[in-house]
């Protein structure tokens, strides 16, 4: 597995891997900061990021920020659910649906996929869909080499908080382990303690997910720092960077935590 293991050297060249995540309108609709995938991909590229996270189709848009040696990589996102749509519409019954291959993936210039795991939710079906398709792309995603990213989420209707619950949390590492994951995108728990117990159960990296935007710049790299000190291997961010006034100088910000280590004041001195 030559190429998987050259892959995820690739992301995690500099210890860490620092990871924009942009797919979020493919479950989200065009929410405020992506509105403009074009604008949003060439401020956030050139300014620290490892990798950026989108759909195959988004690529097509934005392909000239991967043309370069320095570019980052690209991580597909093949899959989709509705556990977001209450923005719109609240949704009756949960669905899982996978929307690309392996193929189209690579096709697209990716150098890693990434998935959902949505527990919790719906009936057992479409628990057991789910469980049952990301098998099928791991054993794709095998062949061709490509690192299998699954993003494992507890999530209920009535109770949205469950997505970091630290019991919950370390019962979907450990299935998204077990599933055959390259590598993991976990919520924080929100305590660095809680988290090592969910580093420890895990097979494999773990990136965690930036989540909803926070109520500051400095609450949200505190976040990261804790995450990282606890043992996240990286950290994947959406909302709280391109929601922000200054998305290049925060992800310069982000970067100068996860690749130097950075204290948060240090890196907030770049945003003024």
């Amino acid at each position: 597995m030559t190429g998987l293991e050259i892959r995820i050297a690739k992301l995690f060249e500099k210890g860490r891997a620092f990871v924009v995540a942009l797919d979020h309108g493919l479950v989200m609709g065009p929410i405020k900061g992506i509105e403009n995938p074009v604008e949003v991909v060439a401020k956030i590229a050139k300014n620290g990021p490892d990798a950026l996270q989108m759909t195959p189709a988004m690529v097509k848009l934005v392909k000239e920020n991967f043309f370069s040696r320095g570019s980052p990589l690209l991580i597909a996102r093949l899959d989709t659910a509705n556990v977001w749509r209450q923005r719109y519409k609240m949704y009756n019954e949960g669905y899982y649906s996978n929307v690309y291959t392996i193929k189209d993936a690579v096709n697209s210039g990716a150098d890693a996929v990434v998935t959902y795991l949505v527990v919790g939710y719906g009936n057992d079906t479409i628990e057991g869909y789910n469980l049952s398709t990301l098998a099928l792309l791991r054993r794709e995603a095998n062949d061709y080499g490509i690192p299998f990213i699954i993003e494992p989420l507890y999530v209920t209707r009535d109770n949205p908080d469950s997505v970091k619950d630290p019991n919950l949390v370390k019962y979907v590492t450990r299935l998204a382990s077990e599933i055959g994951a390259d590598i993991l995108k976990v919520d924080y728990t929100g305590d660095k303690q809680s988290f090592k117990e969910v580093v420890n159960v895990a097979f494999s990296p773990i990136l965690i997910r930036g989540g909803p935007k926070t109520n500051t710049n400095d609450e949200f790299l505190k976040m990261l720092k804790d995450a990282l000190e606890a043992g996240a291997r990286g950290v994947t961010v959406g909302r709280n960077l391109w929601q922000s006034d200054q998305p290049d100088k925060l992800a310069r910000a982000i970067s100068k935590v996860v690749h130097e280590n950075a204290d948060i004041g240090e890196a907030l001195k770049i945003l003024k």
